[in-house]
């Protein structure tokens, strides 16, 4: 074998991640974009602040009931196929929504945008087990998630600042040509698995029969308890660095809506070390509950000084932000552990069935928050920092129970 051969399958397993993480990029960055026009939709749909927060949740809902089935696609007919068609659906999609006009219609949009997008992350974690050695795939997971982490960077400030200049519209129609760019990619440049791949048992065994599986699944504590923790230890980065954060630091400092929503990011930038940590972490010592408890804690107290202690300087709120996100980015080591106890040739179902939770309980979070200050104001913009605080301690109770299902996990399994 040449050594331009032999180099060329060194990084074949690095390409096709590349590929496939762009699109869970893409998927953070349509995630988080209504948090960067937030007042620019509630405007032109004429709405309050829990129908702004249900039209932007929507997302995370379809996408959310799509992740078991994604799991059932991706074990049944590989990953290839279905990511291509999620990303010309999801880009397609992107692109309509610039021209809805009610707020029945953007719901609509949003719904199938979740759900195209919904594929990226358990489409990509099932590539990483098909191209990658089992000892690595919670630092893969890790890696996978600092992408995600980087479109959501991408998805606060600097489109603020493109919506600013260039208007929402445009934007989004910017955002949706990036995603039609990510589709041509997956099309040409994706397999499912390496060529002669005769030996790998799950390229010769059927994938197991559903029903039995989510069964067995739905009877296992331990299941239930990760999911748990996935779905509330990620609040965070839907219900404050989404959507609500950049509108409370405004409030808290008095200071633009870009530069609240460039201290907001940085929430997404401490996940990016914090992603590798978790998962690198989490394989090293070859455990998970450890790690998940850390993780937890560390969010639980962030958590509830950025909520309640008063007069934080600024300065310092930055280096809270960066470690509130370093923290709750432990979710990682969620869906190393589902991986974990998954049944043999099931790990798309395991996965989905923990990214249902992680990305249907966030959800969540964006309309209770924005159903209990509306309770206390009409306008977004009349919101005090009282209000703010009592609606976001949601985000405190969700961080605890986090810690309390880490603890519960580890208890259970203390020779994992």
């Amino acid at each position: 074998m040449s050594n331009k051969s032999a180099s060329r399958k060194t990084f074949r397993p690095w390409i096709v991640w590349g590929i496939a993480t762009l699109y869970f990029f893409y998927d953070y960055v349509q995630q988080v974009a209504p948090g960067a026009m937030v007042k620019d939709l509630s405007t032109h749909f004429n709405v309050g602040a829990a129908s702004m927060g249900f039209i932007a949740s929507v997302y995370f809902y379809s996408y959310a009931l799509m992740q078991i089935p994604i799991g059932m696609m991706a074990d049944r007919f590989g990953p290839h196929r279905p990511l291509a068609a999620a990303a010309l659906i999801s880009c397609t999609a992107g692109a309509l929504f610039t021209f809805t006009s009610t707020p029945a219609e953007a719901i609509g949009v949003r719904i199938i945008l979740g759900a195209a997008t919904g594929f990226s992350f358990v489409s990509c974690l099932k590539l990483v087990d098909n191209w990658f050695p089992p000892e690595k795939f919670a630092t893969m997971v890790g890696l996978t998630n600092i992408i995600g982490m980087s479109g959501a960077v991408m998805g606060e400030a600097p489109l603020t600042e493109s919506v600013t200049r260039f208007g929402w519209e445009n934007t989004l129609l910017g955002i949706a040509a990036f995603g039609g760019l990510i589709f041509l990619l997956i099309i040409f440049k994706i397999k499912d698995r390496p060529e002669n791949t005769k030996h790998q048992p799950d390229s010769l065994e059927k994938p197991p029969a559903t029903i039995p599986v989510l069964i067995q699944i739905f009877k296992t504590p331990s299941a239930w308890l990760n999911a748990g923790y996935a779905a509330t230890i990620n609040m965070v980065y839907t219900g404050f660095g989404a959507l609500w954060g950049t509108v409370f630091i405004s409030k808290l400092y008095g200071i633009s809506t870009t530069d609240a929503a460039f201290m907001v990011s940085m929430i997404f930038v401490g996940a990016i070390p914090g992603s590798f940590f978790f998962g690198w972490f989490s394989d090293r010592i070859g455990k998970r509950g450890i790690p998940m408890i850390i993780a937890s804690a560390g969010g639980l107290i962030c958590m509830a000084s950025v909520v309640y202690v008063p007069h934080i300087p600024y300065t310092l709120m930055f280096g809270l932000m960066l470690l509130l996100g370093f923290c709750c980015s432990g979710n990682v080591v969620a869906y190393a552990f589902g991986n974990d106890i998954s049944p043999k040739g099931a790990d798309g179902i395991s996965l989905g069935f923990v990214n249902t939770f992680l990305i249907g309980g966030s959800a969540i979070a964006q309309p209770l928050i924005g159903w209990l200050l509306e309770h206390g104001s009409s306008s977004i913009k009349d919101l005090s920092i009282i209000e703010f605080r009592y609606s976001l301690t949601v985000l405190v109770i969700a961080k605890t129970f986090a810690l309390c299902s880490a603890l519960v996990i580890h208890k259970l399994r203390p020779d994992e």
